[in-house]
């Protein structure tokens, strides 16, 4: 039987908070001054100032549409995301083993990385890096010809860095969507094995999606099927009210 994802909103400000395990679909709104995430299989969603984010082990896709002073992950394997989001930033992640995919759309002071594998897209169009260094383990990082300017620092293992022309921001992480708006638009960048959550069909290049307030897509039909008997994001469960033609 599938663990249930238990849904946590957290409004206010918190002090400091330790989650251990579980599957949890988590939304940081209030921020914080200390959260530290130990193991389990997370959906985090940072939508307030965190001064430090402490993750350890387990599976997670991060969201950040805030603020993070101090982003440290340790081991496990990572989906981050840093949206072009009211010029939200990450001063200073920090990641040491583990095996990670980084996308890169807003500005990220220092990022060191120790160890594990690791593929860092910063190469859109708002994408902001200032400095880069890895030591060991296994690099793949695309950057545009503007963040490719940055420091870079390199201390043995593999880090092939791919210089290319900046690449515009898929519409979902330009963050244009109102609380309430659904919009539809083209598919112009994907990620690896990026599938419509409904009917698990691989997207393509110029496929019409729509996008829900919460920033997930979805094929029109899948999600106009869907619309009939459920008013809510299929992947994170997120409430719309809009009804689709």
């Amino acid at each position: 039987m599938e663990d249930q994802i238990n849904e946590e909103e957290f409004p206010e400000y918190l002090e400091k908070k330790e989650i251990i395990g579980g599957k949890t679909d988590m939304n940081f709104k209030g921020g914080a001054k200390e959260i530290s995430i130990k193991g389990g299989h997370h959906k985090i969603r940072v939508n307030g100032h965190i001064e430090t984010l402490n993750i350890f082990g387990g599976f997670r896709d991060l969201s950040v549409k805030a603020d993070i002073d101090n982003l440290i992950i340790q081991g496990g394997v990572s989906q981050l995301n840093i949206h072009n989001y009211r010029n939200a930033k990450v001063n200073k992640l920090d990641i040491i083993g583990g095996t990670h995919e980084i996308w890169i759309y807003s500005t990220v002071n220092e990022i060191f990385i120790r160890g594990g594998i690791t593929k860092l897209r910063g190469n859109f169009e708002n994408a902001k890096i200032l400095k880069i260094k890895t030591i060991g383990g296994q690099r793949e990082i695309y950057l545009s010809s503007k963040t490719n300017d940055c420091e870079k620092e390199n201390e043995g293992g593999t880090c092939n860095i791919h210089v290319t022309d900046p690449e515009p921001e898929p519409f979902n992480y330009q963050a244009k969507l109102n609380e309430d708006d659904i919009a539809i638009s083209k598919l112009k960048n994907l990620k690896s094995e990026d599938k419509c959550p409904i009917c698990l069909v691989e997207f393509k290049i110029d496929d019409e999606v729509y996008y829900l307030p919460c920033m997930h897509y979805f094929h029109i039909e899948c999600l106009r099927k869907w619309n009939k008997e459920n008013k809510n994001c299929p992947y994170c469960k997120t409430g719309f009210d809009n009804k689709l033609e």
